[in-house]
């Protein structure tokens, strides 16, 4: 990509601070291509440029993520649905299906479906409903919608956890509201299986919305950016989805729209992630945590409320990648196309598989190009984009002349050296995770000192992570 001289500002800004991965045995390479189906591969990857480097390899990565995702769908020894967060069994088992990892996974499959439908990929999506209507029905520790794992027979996990995990019905409706969407030809299934499902969660949402919960990493309880961010998307694309009957979920909605905006910092300039602390880990005193960028991709509703295109989450995001700067040794190589090794927030204590010192994940440095490639899309859907007091400084990584009031006019030649140069750094988000995604493979975590796979491997969700930054990248960001 030829780079414009914003852009190489931007490029060399990585230098300024604010490996090999263990090779892959026969049997885990055996165990990924033996339980993908057709469907994996059935979906095209987005296009790359024909001089882009990266482009070529997003599509190569692309490709085996889908193939990689769908082998942890229906693995060996479970029940149908059962959605495997990994195949690893010890040191991490992850060998469960979470709420939350299953709802966003089978969104990356509706993504595959919705480029390119077959019946074995709709089948995956009917797989998943079907085990997610026995969870809703099993007796659990919490006696709630809101627990947070089950185990590979569908029964619920009955170890002590963090719980309730209250994002999880929340992300689970959304799923099923896009799922009745793709499926909407079947409209008995819709009626019959769908809506129901749909509005006991969204009931149970409209209960506990205003409740402390654990957060989706299972450490903190409180009450979460994320979690009303996932939340207020069920609502309205239920409220959407079911029309008249839903007055209660768009009044909700609205409440946890003016919710959310008291977890924005001005002191900070920063989204601050949890409030009303009342356990959990206590060490997170920046504030600062990836996951608000996650909600962004996952959760925005084109409105402008915390899209990623928004000045607070692009301030944001500016705060999380300073914070990383100097965390990680691997990230002395940043600079020249390639980003900081980004984590789930500066004060992590979780190694892949107990505590000592936080690692990079692969899902988190995503989530960085996804959100840059996602506000590309918005400024050019609504024509510019206004910096303001908040977005100052991070405009000014791109152009030196940004102030509050700037507007960059769609197709300008300003307009376009800033979209240059904010496709550049998020290129240089993939770039880091190619390095360290050794031949394709995804783990949770990168050693923060040697650049290896640690944690749990093949990991279903930073697959996922993949396909949808890849979409973005692509310029047709999943739904």
């Amino acid at each position: 990509m030829k780079l414009s001289s914003i852009a190489t500002v931007l490029l060399l800004s990585f230098a300024t601070p604010g490996l090999s991965a263990p090779a892959a045995s026969s049997s885990d390479e055996a165990s990924v291509s033996a339980s993908a189906t057709a469907s994996a591969s059935s979906s095209p990857a987005p296009s790359a440029p024909a001089d882009s480097e990266i482009g070529s390899w997003i599509e190569e990565q692309t490709s085996y993520s889908e193939t990689a995702l769908v082998a942890n769908i229906n693995p060996e020894g479970s029940v149908t649905g059962f959605i495997a967060a990994s195949p690893s069994k010890s040191e991490p088992d992850y060998f469960y299906a979470w709420t939350r990892d299953s709802a966003l996974v089978i969104r990356s499959v509706l993504h595959m479906y919705s480029t390119s439908p077959s019946d074995d990929t709709a089948g995956l999506l009917q797989d998943y409903v079907t085990f997610q209507l026995n969870a809703m029905e099993q007796d659990t520790v919490c006696q709630c919608l809101g627990e947070p794992k089950f185990n590979a027979d569908g029964s619920s996990y009955t170890g002590a956890w963090g719980r309730p995990q209250n994002d999880g019905p929340a992300e689970r409706a959304s799923a099923f509201v896009l799922i009745a969407n793709a499926l909407s030809d079947n409209s008995s299934y819709v009626e019959d299986t769908l809506t129901p499902a749909i509005k006991k969660d969204l009931d149970y949402v409209v209960e506990v919305w205003e409740q402390a919960c654990f957060d989706l990493w299972e450490e903190v309880n409180g009450v979460h950016f994320y979690t009303l961010m996932v939340m207020r998307k069920a609502l309205k694309d239920g409220a959407a989805f079911l029309g008249n009957s839903s007055d209660a979920y768009t009044s909700t909605a609205d409440e946890i729209e003016t919710k959310l905006e008291s977890f924005f910092s001005a002191d900070k300039g920063y989204i601050e992630v949890t409030q009303e602390l009342s356990g959990g880990a206590d060490y997170k005193t920046s504030g600062l945590d990836t996951s608000t960028l996650i909600a962004a991709n996952l959760a925005s509703l084109g409105d402008g409320i915390f899209t990623p295109g928004s000045d607070k989450i692009l301030a944001t995001s500016l705060a999380i990648k300073k914070s990383f700067a100097d965390i990680y040794a691997i990230n002395s190589d940043a600079g020249d196309g390639i980003s900081y090794a980004i984590g789930r927030y500066p004060e992590d204590k979780y190694d892949g598989i107990g505590n000592s010192e936080g690692n990079p994940w692969f899902l988190c440095t995503l989530a960085f190009a996804e959100v840059y490639y996602r506000a590309i899309a918005e400024w050019k859907s609504t024509g510019s984009v206004q910096v303001t007091d908040v977005s100052a400084e991070f405009f000014q990584q791109f152009d030196s002349g940004a102030a509050a009031g700037t507007v960059y006019e769609a197709d300008s030649d300003e307009f376009n050296a800033v979209v240059e140069a904010l496709s550049a750094e998020a290129d240089s988000y993939f770039a880091r995770v190619q390095k360290h995604a050794t031949d394709n493979r995804m783990s949770e975590q990168i050693d923060k000192d040697s650049g290896e796979q640690v944690g749990a491997k093949d990991l279903t969700w930073s697959y996922a992570a993949f396909i949808t930054a890849a979409a973005a990248y692509g310029g047709k960001p999943s739904a």
